[in-house]
Parts: C-alpha cells; structure tokens; sequence
C-alpha cells in the first residue's frame, strides 16, 4: 500500500476516535445514534429493560404437528414487485416468525435459523398498541376518566408551555398533538439530530419531553409521531401511580396468559418505558393479544378489557379516516392501530412495527397473524393468507 495512502487511512481513523470521543463525553445519544444507527429486532439488549414475568396461569394454543398447508407456493403481493411465492416473500423481508393461527389452533408456524417459539424479539411500534391497550384499561379501572382529559391535570410540570394547556389525552392517541417531531431517514448527519432517534436513543425522556415545542395548534393535524406516545406514557404513569410495564404485567400479560417473559426498554433504571419502539415478546405471546380483540376483550368469561375500549379502538371516527392512506388496503391509524377502510366485510385489522413487525387480526376467518422480522417491508398478504386457510 502507497505510504501517503496509509498515512490517510491512520489520520482519518484517529480522528473518527477523536470524533466518537468528543460525541460520547458531549452527548450520549449522538454516541449511541452513531454506534447503533437503525436499531434491530435485538438491540434492545444492549439498554435497560424492565421485565415481565410470564403468566401464572398460561394459555396454550393448540398445536399441529404438520402445517395444514404448504404455504410456501402461495403466490402474494410484494410492495410493487408484483406477485411472488410466499417461500421467496419469506427470504426477501428476512422474515425470522410467521405463525397462523384459526380457531385456537396454529395451523402453520415458520422460523427462520436458530428463532424459535421461545426467542423474544422486539416488535418496535407495535408497543404503540401495547400502550394503547392500556389506556383503555387504565380507564376502565378509573385512573382516567376519559380521553378528554388534559395532560397537564397529571403533569403539572407542563404548564404554561406554549400548546401544553389545552392539549388532551385524545389529542396524543389521536397523534394530533401538534409537537415537533422529525423522523430518521434521510441521511446520516439528518439522522444525528432527529428527534426520532434522539428519543430512542435518550437517557432521561422526561427531561427531554420537556424541552419539546409546539408546531402547530393542537387537534388539527395527525403527525405520526413517537413524542405523542411518550407523553400518553407518562400520563398513564402518573394517573396509574405504576410503571407502565408492571402495570401491563398485571392488568394484561398476566390474564391474556403469556407464556414467556417479555419486556419494555427504558431510558435508565427507574425511569420512563420507551413505548414507541421498545416492547419485546415472543411471536406466540403476541397473538395473545391478538386473541384478546377477537375475544371482545376477554379470556374464557372473564373480562381483560372492556368491549367498548376495544369498539372505539377498531372503529375509524370521521376525524381519522383521512389521516394516512397506507399500501392498497388504504389503512388508517386509529387508537395506534391500523385499520383498512376497505374492512367493512372483513373487520380485519393490525398492529404493526418497524422493519416488517406484524401482528394481524382477521374476525371473518376467526384468524390471528404473526409476523417478525428483520427486513419486512413489504405488501400486505394477510387478509390473502387468512383466506387461503379458510
């Protein structure tokens, strides 16, 4: 190698370690954005977590010992790809659990390598959903009245900032806060200083929630933004007196009987569930939820959560229905999940999490998806597969 060559290479390759330096003793989260970047399904391992101990009392779902289909050959829709078979959909999004399940039964399960029905993986947004649940409960149990309720009756601390008196509970499940929020996406150095990243990366969300500024008069526009999430977190924290993840433990992942533990990451110890992106479970323990919708909210005759939360939060009100028009099926955000406006004869509806995380409920077929993955970006073939093994 040329000496003038490798004298550039020792030169830059100090002063990337000065730069990482600088970044680490300046600011934490700029030293785990540059070291982390997009984070994976498991690097939720490398922060502080607060866990939830699988149920005392678990559910099983029956299992078939040989998939009822050979789903591989099914031909579906792939993100402007055209069609493809299921096997090649599977490898394209890097797909690592795919499980069907009708009528209690799991009628095809799938994993990628060493991913096994016990692996817990993090589902990234779907914890928005998670804590949408429990908002739900949060007011059945009485901790909140309704959703009309103002932020600042549980946290005081905000008032008198700009947008913060008048914001309600509604506002932030309907992501109409009208708080700045940036996204990741558009480049490293852009990457650096999204809010997105900043707050998944952050050490002290609270602290960080209260250097947040208005952007627009709240309840007019829907932003699809994580802040709106963290702030319904700490309401519910306040309201409940828990933390959000024991209180989930207790009131949901304890009754809907999950059978492995499963966990919320946290910006340290003690503090603030990162619910946006950081709840971490097994795909099996995930249709438990799933199952929770299609039962009304209940496990044999006990009641979880109340039909109506759950009514409210499967029926897109007049003022969501054009929020977003997502892939073909033009979904729609409505209490944190995803509901398709063309579902009038399905009912169907999803939680769904970055990188191809996918939790799908079908009533008409009495069907519950899960899907997990590393890269599963594209199309939507659920309703096809829920069919298929109808």
């Amino acid at each position: 190698m040329h000496l003038r060559t490798m004298k550039y290479i020792k030169t830059l390759t100090i002063l990337l370690s000065v730069i990482f330096i600088i970044a680490y003793s300046l600011n934490n989260q700029i030293f785990k954005i540059l070291k982390y970047r997009k984070p994976t399904t498991q690097t939720f391992r490398n922060f502080p977590l607060r866990k939830m101990a699988a149920s005392k009392k678990p559910f099983y779902f029956v299992e078939i010992k040989t998939n009822l289909k050979n789903l591989d050959t099914l031909k579906i829709d792939y993100f402007g790809e055209g069609l493809i078979p299921f096997s090649e959909y599977f490898d394209k999004g890097k797909l690592l659990a795919f499980i069907v399940i009708r009528n209690d039964s799991i009628i095809y399960q799938k994993y990628k390598d060493t991913f096994r029905e016990h692996t817990v993986s993090n589902t990234f947004s779907i914890g928005k959903t998670m804590l949408s649940i429990l908002l739900g409960k949060a007011i059945d149990d009485g901790f909140i009245k309704d959703i009309n309720q103002k932020v600042i009756e549980f946290i005081p601390e905000l008032k008198n900032k700009p947008n913060f008196n008048s914001l309600t509970i509604k506002n932030l499940l309907e992501m109409k806060s009208g708080l700045q929020f940036t996204r990741t996406g558009n480049g490293v150095f852009s990457d650096l200083f999204s809010d997105e990243a900043k707050f998944y990366y952050s050490d002290d969300l609270k602290r960080d929630l209260q250097n947040v500024k208005a952007d627009t008069t709240n309840g007019t526009k829907w932003h699809y933004s994580n802040i709106d999430v963290l702030f319904l977190t700490w309401v519910i924290e306040r309201a409940s007196k828990k933390h959000v993840s024991d209180y989930f433990e207790e009131s949901i992942w304890q009754q809907i009987g999950a059978q492995y533990e499963g966990s919320w990451g946290v910006d340290k110890e003690g503090g603030l569930e990162n619910s946006p992106s950081s709840f971490q479970c097994t795909a099996i323990d995930l249709a438990k939820i799933g199952r929770l919708f299609m039962m009304n909210g209940k496990r044999d005759s006990v009641a979880i959560l109340s039909t109506r939360w759950i009514n409210e939060s499967l029926t897109v009100s007049p003022s969501n229905k054009h929020n977003t028009s997502k892939g073909w099926q033009k979904s729609t955000h409505q209490n944190y999940w995803w509901i398709p406006q063309d579902n009038a004869k399905e009912g169907d509806f999803s939680a769904e999490g970055l990188r191809g995380q996918r939790l799908y409920v079908n009533p008409k077929t009495n069907t519950i998806i899960v899907q997990l993955a590393d890269d599963g970006y594209g199309g939507f073939p659920y309703r096809k597969i829920s069919h298929y093994f109808f």
